[in-house]
């Protein structure tokens, strides 16, 4: 491997941590092929130039938590965590049941594949799409005007067309996550996620670790109403006080707690 000057580096770092929104000690060590020491010198200079957001461990962009790529963007940067989520959600489906299922890249994953006979309503564009692949799942679609950036339907009718169904269980994911709740950077969005929650038996919550870090500013719903939370990585003691001892909490590495 190429010896890059710290500067050549560091911008390479801002590079990629543009790409995947958050990166490790260990993933700066592996990319570059450094050691540990050189790795945290490098994030030291870049959290002293203010370039970034230091976390226990690793970078986050400064923007991290206020702003979303775009719906493309987040599929181009689709992880392995995220993929992990999306299969181990695949589990929480039974025949015949009916579902609403939020619109976000990790349920368009665990939408494309479903393959059993039920029911799925949404107010997503990609979901559908992925949905009318298969002639075993009845799809509802919403009714609404198309949030291009973000691909998915709002309208007031939608809102009372949630509150004529009753969800064997709500798939939802989220943009932040706090000790007050479950929240989405678009407000429409919070409120059709947050309809569809208070409309189900059951609340399944799939999200990334590090959504306890963004800060968003909508409220789907409260932790208290979350069922099931599908995650990547084993929550702090801190994190997981903040959920009912009733929410049961599934890593996708195996690990259940």
């Amino acid at each position: 491997m190429i010896k890059l000057s710290q500067e050549k580096r560091i911008e390479l770092i801002k590079q990629l941590l543009e790409e995947r929104q958050e990166l490790s000690t260990k993933d700066i060590m592996n990319e570059f092929g450094i050691s540990q020491d050189t790795a945290r010198r490098d994030i030291v200079l870049l959290n002293k130039r203010g370039e970034v957001r230091r976390t226990h461990g690793g970078i986050l962009p400064l923007d991290f938590g206020r702003s979303v790529p775009n719906y493309e963007s987040r599929l181009a940067h689709f992880t392995k965590s995220k993929t992990q989520i999306a299969l181990e959600a695949l589990n929480y489906f039974k025949p015949h049941h009916v579902y609403f299922v939020d619109s976000s890249t990790i349920l368009l994953k665990t939408c494309q594949n479903l393959n059993i006979p039920l029911t799925v309503v949404t107010h997503s564009l990609d979901n559908c799409i992925a949905l009318a692949q298969n002639n075993k799942v009845t799809v509802k679609s919403l009714s609404g005007t198309l949030d291009h950036d973000n691909r998915f339907f709002y309208s007031h009718l939608a809102m009372e067309e949630l509150q004529d169904i009753m969800f064997d269980t709500a798939f939802i994911a989220a943009s932040g996550i706090d000790e007050n709740g479950v929240y989405l950077l678009d407000q429409d969005d919070a409120e059709i996620v947050g309809m569809a929650a208070k409309r189900a038996r059951k609340v399944i919550l799939v999200a990334e670790h590090q959504k306890f870090v963004n800060k968003s500013y909508y409220r789907i719903c409260s932790l208290d109403q979350i069922s099931l939370f599908i995650t990547d990585k084993i929550p702090t003691k801190e994190q997981r006080e903040l959920f009912s001892p009733e929410t049961e909490i599934k890593i996708v590495n195996g690990d259940n707690k």
